[in-house]
């Protein structure tokens, strides 16, 4: 999936109609508007200016149920839920909570999401990373700028310039 600078999102790849239940393929992004960021598993998120989200894609678990938030700075896909960052530094996420992945309700003064199979991280302002699920990857991390998760492991980038990486990758060159 990917966003123009026009606010269109473009996506390819292949899909599975079965799937879909009603809420259109993960690739159906194309009568979407002003979208400012896109995010991408078994289901498709797209952030629009005005801080609402859309989602398409497989639904098995709600996690495509987004049509109610507002006030949304940044959004992931994890493989069955969904995660939002909300202006005033709370979460939401919504989906497949059978490891407690979306279980962000005390979450407070985050500035970055992730999310990976079973698990949201959630980056606070002093640096830390906090988890909810079934892995607690980066609990340890501390000076963390930024955050990503693929879904299997958690990469967390330091001011330093230095990257550091829990999960499955078993080695990660920081040249």
């Amino acid at each position: 999936v990917y966003l123009k600078p026009d606010g269109t999102v473009h996506a390819v790849g292949s899909d599975n109609p079965s799937q879909y239940a009603n809420r259109g393929t993960r690739l159906d992004t194309w009568t979407w508007e002003n979208i400012v960021a896109v995010s991408a598993s078994s289901h498709t998120v797209g952030l629009r200016k005005d801080g609402t989200v859309v989602a398409v894609g497989v639904n098995k678990y709600g996690q495509c149920d987004v049509d109610k938030w507002t006030d949304i700075v940044e959004i992931y896909a994890g493989d069955n839920h969904t995660v939002g960052l909300r202006e005033d530094g709370t979460v939401v996420a919504i989906g497949d909570n059978s490891d407690g992945q979306c279980n962000v309700s005390g979450w407070r003064n985050i500035v970055a999401v992730a999310a990976s199979e079973k698990t949201t991280y959630g980056l606070t302002k002093d640096g830390t990373v906090v988890s909810a699920g079934k892995k607690g990857y980066g609990s340890s991390w501390n000076n963390i700028v930024s955050i990503s998760a693929g879904p299997y492991h958690l990469v967390g980038l330091k001011a330093d310039g230095t990257v550091l990486q829990s999960g499955g990758c078993d080695t990660w060159d920081n040249n």
